[in-house]
């Protein structure tokens, strides 16, 4: 009995090794590869080759740069816009009555429902009309018209189990919606918001399809569409292109670093809510 413990201990513990090689290996590849010239990354593709070419990062830096500027306005404008409207209507559909609620919130949970990639012409033809192809506002604004509905869902959720005596000691100290709203609820459900918040950056900061379509101006494309075009040159300098991936994912790493405390926290009280 103590043998076949033993046996299924080292098994788990193989697969756990095995899905941590699979998970990691292209985060090695990727930093590895980023200080090589074509020759080095052709005669030895998995182990570290010297020298360093560190001017991957210089030459990588200076063309990444602005496309990062590019996704940190539109990605940080897209995240404020649904935490603001996100926040609102999930308060109102956890806290008030009103006729036609229950349609009203089915008819927005249906959204989750259709695959992206079916709005994609509707909503290019209605930014193309309003004029918004190649400005900021065409990736900002359909992001928190889209991002909006998940943040809905999960947080009317957790604001409808909170006790309704806070809501009640609120309004008997005369405080209003808004006060409401930044004295009981946000407190309560900050962990959450900020994973949902994480969740939406990442998802606007790595999209490339929709982008790729509006923000044709190079000046404005994002980090994802501007990475893109290492590979449009006829002799691709891989360790360049690499260097601009690492660059590139930095901003994400140290953002989830800082929060990942609360992410983890928002992703458990998520669950235990529900």
């Amino acid at each position: 009995m103590e043998l076949k413990t033993k046996r299924s201990r080292y098994i788990i513990i193989a697969i756990h090794a095995l899905i941590l090689l699979l998970t990691y290996f292209p985060i090695y590849f990727m930093i590895i590869s980023s200080f090589k010239n074509n020759d080095q990354i052709s005669s030895n593709y998995f182990l570290v080759t010297f020298p360093l070419h560190f001017e991957n990062y210089t030459a990588a830096f200076l063309k990444v740069v602005r496309y990062l500027g590019n996704s940190v306005i539109v990605s940080g404008a897209a995240v404020i816009g649904v935490m603001i409207f996100g926040c609102m209507a999930a308060y109102v559909f956890a806290r008030y009555d009103f006729p036609g609620k229950n349609s009203i919130y089915m008819f927005i949970i249906s959204f989750l429902m259709i695959p992206s990639v079916l709005t994609l012409v509707p909503q290019f033809v209605l930014v193309n009309n309003l004029g918004l192809n190649n400005t900021y506002w065409s990736c900002i604004l359909p992001y928190i018209a889209t991002g909006q509905i998940m943040f809905i869902v999960i947080l009317r959720t957790f604001i409808g189990e909170i006790p309704s005596d806070l809501f009640d000691a609120a309004k008997i100290d005369g405080a209003g919606n808004l006060r409401i709203f930044v004295k009981v609820v946000f407190p309560l459900s900050k962990q959450i918001i900020v994973s949902l918040l994480l969740i939406n950056f990442l998802g606007t900061w790595n999209d490339f399809v929709w982008p790729q379509l509006t923000l044709t101006k190079d000046a404005l494309k994002t980090v994802t569409v501007g990475l893109y075009a290492f590979t449009d040159a006829q002799q691709i300098q891989y360790g360049y292109m690499f260097a601009g991936f690492v660059v590139a994912s930095v901003p994400l790493v140290i953002l989830f670093s800082a929060n990942m405390k609360s992410f983890v926290s928002g992703i458990t009280v998520g669950a235990v809510k529900g």
